[in-house]
């Protein structure tokens, strides 16, 4: 039987094939590997970049958070920051403000990828009140308040001389800078010689502050008269004080005390800023005449509601008769006279005066001379400053009527105020605007920063 045999030989160039396409893999995978390993490095460090970019975009956005904070607090030191956020092109900030004395720390923050970002503020701030802002009645003439129901609750302030006569109160510290034409101030019961009949006016305490007032200090002489004439605290002259007829000084008295007196200054109001801003919004009127018409245009029978909150009547005494009660939330300026006969309910807003009267303003009931007496006209609540560049008087003549005004009440000359008249000091002297005097931060000391980014 005949064998058949197989013999296999290996082809030395396929080996050498194989082994080269096993180097090759292999030096593609290490190839690979490091492609990868370079492009997460890139990766890695564009997102650092991009990160460190980014906390500087968020800290700067928070940055002009406290800006605009600082610029907030220049016009109103009670701004206590935004902390429902303030939308910029950028992006939204948001801001706190927290108040201890003059101490103020500011806090501005950004919200990014739900991790909050914020810069600290703390800083130091001084101030500058007008002294006018700091009283409840001012004026550069001649003082005089009287009668049932007349009341002021706050300091009073003039640069000539008063009168405190029946029933009169002052509840503050009155003082009378001037060398007034009288050269005498009173508090008494309006009758020479004394009447116990008659409640004599009053300078009390002001249960409202926790100091002690009811003192008077005045340039010229000071007279107590009457059995119910009465000061709480002291009395300052730099002439005599006298209490004749039973009239009583609680506090001590100083005499010819030889003080130095600098008028207060009268305000200032700047009428052809406000003037300028009525144009715009369509609420300046040429003539007190074309004001009552649109007046009696949005009477209903039940209110006459201004809904703007700048009026500006220009040209000619403005006489607001009775009716249907007056609301504004505003301010109304009157280059003329203003007298108001009417109910009336008003809120000054952010910082602005409640009226202005660039001659007089009465408020007062409308003498009828048919009947010869006052006509009923309605109560007045009035929140904010009530000031004219020459006199300001107030009365209501009926007990089921008065005046309250709640802020204050300032005059280029005299100031009268009479029956059922309230007045009440109620301002921010920090947060008065449109008058020229300066009232606001003075100074500010910047202590430290905190950035967490």
């Amino acid at each position: 039987m005949k064998i058949l045999k197989l013999t296999f030989t290996r082809d030395k160039s396929e080996e050498s094939g194989a082994a080269t396409i096993m180097v090759v893999t292999v030096v593609m995978a290490v190839l690979v590997t490091i492609s990868i390993a370079l492009a997460r490095t890139n990766l890695i460090h564009f997102q650092s970049v991009e990160t460190l970019k980014n906390s500087r975009f968020v800290y700067y956005l928070a940055e002009s958070g406290i800006e605009d904070t600082l610029l907030q607090l220049e016009d109103n030191i009670n701004y206590s920051g935004n902390p429902a956020g303030e939308s910029t092109p950028i992006g939204t900030y948001y801001s706190n403000v927290d108040a201890l004395g003059n101490d103020y720390t500011l806090t501005s923050w950004v919200i990014e990828s739900n991790i909050r970002r914020e810069v600290s503020l703390n800083i130091t701030l001084y101030y500058e009140i007008a002294e006018v802002t700091t009283k409840a009645t001012y004026m550069a003439d001649f003082f005089w308040i009287s009668g049932e129901d007349a009341r002021i609750r706050g300091d009073v302030w003039t640069n000539d001389d008063f009168e405190v006569v029946e029933n009169g109160v002052v509840e503050g510290n009155l003082a009378a800078g001037g060398k007034g034409s009288m050269a005498v101030n009173w508090v008494w019961d309006g009758v020479m010689g004394g009447n116990p009949a008659l409640a004599g006016g009053q300078v009390i305490d002001n249960p409202d502050t926790p100091e002690t007032d009811g003192n008077i200090n005045a340039a010229d002489a000071v007279k107590v008269s009457g059995s119910t004439a009465y000061v709480e605290g002291n009395v300052i002259s730099d002439s005599y004080v006298w209490e004749i007829f039973g009239g009583t000084i609680d506090g001590e008295v100083f005499q010819y005390a030889g003080q130095t007196w600098e008028p207060i200054p009268v305000p200032n109001f700047d009428f052809n800023e406000y003037k300028s801003q009525a144009v715009q919004k369509g609420t300046y009127f040429s003539n007190a005449n074309s004001f009552l018409t649109y007046l009696s245009s949005i009477d209903d029978g039940d209110e006459r509601r201004l809904l703007e909150d700048l009026y500006y009547v220009d040209n000619g005494a403005l006489k607001i008769p009775a009716g249907s009660p007056i609301y504004l939330d505003g301010l109304l300026v009157v280059e003329d006279n203003l007298y108001i006969y009417s109910e009336w309910y008003q809120t000054a807003q952010d910082g602005l005066p409640a009226i202005v009267g660039g001659k007089g303003v009465e408020i007062a009931n409308k003498f009828n001379f048919w009947s010869w007496n006052y006509d009923y006209a309605g109560s007045v609540r009035i929140n904010g400053i009530v000031f004219a560049e020459k006199d300001v008087s107030m009365f209501r003549t009926f007990s089921n009527e008065d005046i309250i005004v709640n802020g204050a009440v300032w005059a280029g000359d005299d100031v009268f105020i009479m029956e059922h008249t309230f007045i009440n000091y109620d301002l921010d002297p920090l947060n008065v605007i449109g008058f020229d005097f300066v009232s606001g931060i003075s100074d500010l000391q910047k202590n430290y920063w905190r950035e967490i980014i």
